[in-house]
């Protein structure tokens, strides 16, 4: 028996039915706030309809509405109804209106339903960090759940500071700054701020020392400044139990477990209320889940002076790309020039934008001012080296020859064995048949760099098929194809080598797979191939 989605219905069963098709086509559409709003409206009449609950909660936490969302799992919990995600939508409402009755009933249903039943630990010290009852006894190292033992060492930093035992904190912190990892730069961020906030720059900055990353590089440089409003921030329990759910999202994300990965995005942002890194990793999970509407919104909620900011911009950027909006793209990034127009990292961002509109001269233009007040500044080799490659790529793409060839070499020069730069130095050489032994020995060295990469297997192969040995370059792009079998370029050029030694079945078979996402002349290139064959002038360039 199939049940209506107006059952139990208080209201008229027809209307509520239009109401559930509506919100369905509004989804179908991509209208996520639309729908949003529909089954708002509908959970409204129908309070106590599991299945329209189920459709709102969903639908709510797509289109970042939190308070939606916690209304639909309130009507799912009196139904026993709850997936196990659920008890933490109810228990960070509550965390956040310092409800602690419903936080503790929630933790009763979190820990019945299993599956994340590991936080018990960590939620237990917030809570009391909460109510001023802080002990980190409940944050044993000797936590026997292994998935609650990936997380106890960065929980019990933030609990310490939380709890100003900052002694114990630092002595946890020296092991995770020693080990530089780049997974524990928003732990190392985190307890720099705490430490600027209490007066303690040094430790602060001790904290910071290896600059690992862009964010950690701005916080410093604005340590050092003396600069304190929108940076200094003590560690609380809000932002500690926030980071756990941050965390949660980030790595869910990475599982490509996009809803879930929703949920604690937006559960963290509930506890967190306005703070730069729930806006960004809330941000992060709309785009992983493709709503770049939502997302941009989120990174421009980054203020400028937030070390996150130019992440945040950057990702803001990254959305619009994906939504081909450049324009848009590209005016946000003419606004942040205004403000800071001598930060070259904003050039590079101006840059990029631009060579994925297609204007390749217009990038190289910003890459070169980007070069220009990155040496000014004494920029890292390293970082340099990088602006040099996007330099080099850009006047390549534009035709800018042999200045192209000039900025990869010097990018090879600040950072020698750089299996990318290695790559994009050989085959550009390679692509205009020139200084072909300098260009197939960089090549050679990219590879034995990085010999699991197919884009640099596949540039070996197709050097072994201009000099000829074409029956090594078949071995070598076959193992390109295994590793990215969809790549138009790779399948080209196994295309040429296979009809070079006679297979010339295979041969069209491998163009007739780089058709499927050719444009313009390579298209047309690849259409004649498969007509005539390899013929004089059709090779692939």
């Amino acid at each position: 028996m199939v049940i209506s989605p107006a059952a139990a219905s208080r209201g008229d069963s027809a209307s509520a039915l239009n109401r559930f098709v509506e919100a369905r086509l509004a989804e179908s559409s991509n209208e996520l706030q639309a729908a949003s709003s529909v089954y708002a409206e509908s959970l409204k009449e129908q309070p106590d309809n599991a299945l329209l609950a189920g459709k709102a909660y969903v639908s709510a936490i797509r289109a970042g509405d939190f308070d939606l969302a916690v209304k639909a799992v309130r009507t799912l919990q009196l139904r026993s109804k709850m997936d196990p995600e659920m008890p933490l939508v109810i228990l960070a409402d509550a965390f956040a209106a310092r409800d602690w009755k419903t936080v503790e009933l929630a933790m009763v249903e979190l820990e019945a339903l299993k599956n994340f039943s590991f936080l018990q630990p960590f939620l237990e010290a917030w809570i009391a960090t909460a109510k001023g009852q802080g002990d980190a006894a409940t944050l044993s190292s000797k936590q026997d759940n292994p998935t609650a033992q990936y997380y106890l060492e960065e929980q019990m930093v933030l609990n310490r500071l939380a709890n100003r035992r900052e002694s114990e904190a630092v002595g946890l912190l020296v092991s995770l700054v020693q080990r530089d990892e780049a997974r524990m730069a928003p732990i190392r961020m985190i307890a720099a701020r705490h430490f600027w906030a209490i007066n303690d720059p040094a430790t602060a900055k001790e904290i910071l020392r290896s600059r690992s990353s862009g964010p950690e590089q701005k916080l410093l440089r604005q340590i050092e400044a003396g600069q304190r409003k929108g940076i200094a921030q003590k560690v609380n329990a809000s932002l500690g139990l926030a980071f756990l759910f941050q965390r949660l999202s980030n790595d869910l994300a990475a599982q490509q477990a996009r809803f879930p990965s929703q949920v604690m995005a937006q559960v963290g942002a509930r506890v967190a209320g306005k703070s730069d890194y729930a806006f960004l990793t809330l941000g992060r999970s709309y785009a992983a889940a493709e709503n770049h509407e939502l997302a941009v919104t989120e990174f421009s909620k980054v203020g400028e002076q937030s070390p996150y900011h130019l992440v945040a911009l950057s990702s803001a950027t990254s959305s619009l790309v994906t939504s081909k909006q450049y324009d848009q793209a590209i005016a946000r990034a003419d606004i942040a020039l205004k403000a800071n127009p001598d930060a070259p990292e904003l050039h590079i961002l101006k840059g990029q934008t631009l060579q994925v509109k297609g204007d390749n001269a217009a990038a190289a233009a910003s890459f070169e001012s980007a070069i220009k007040l990155g040496e000014q500044l004494e920029r890292p080799a390293m970082l340099m080296a990088s602006y040099w490659l996007a330099l080099g790529g850009a006047q390549e793409q534009a035709g800018i020859w042999p200045e192209g060839l000039k900025a990869l070499e010097k990018a090879n020069q600040l950072l020698p064995n750089s299996p990318t730069i290695l790559n994009y130095l050989g085959y550009a050489q390679l692509e205009r048949r020139e200084n072909q032994q300098a260009a197939i020995a960089a090549i050679k060295q990219a590879h034995e760099l990085r010999s699991d990469s197919p884009a640099i297997t596949d540039s070996l192969g197709w050097a072994y098929f201009i000099t000829g040995e074409h029956d090594r370059a078949v071995t070598y792009l076959e193992s390109a194809l295994e590793g990215e079998p969809q790549d138009p370029t790779i399948n080209e050029h196994l295309g040429d080598a296979y009809w070079t030694v006679g297979r010339l079945y295979e041969a069209r078979y491998a163009w007739k797979s780089a058709k499927l996402f050719a444009e313009g002349e390579d298209l047309q290139r690849l259409s004649s191939k498969i007509d005539l064959g390899l013929r004089p002038g059709l090779s692939s360039p």
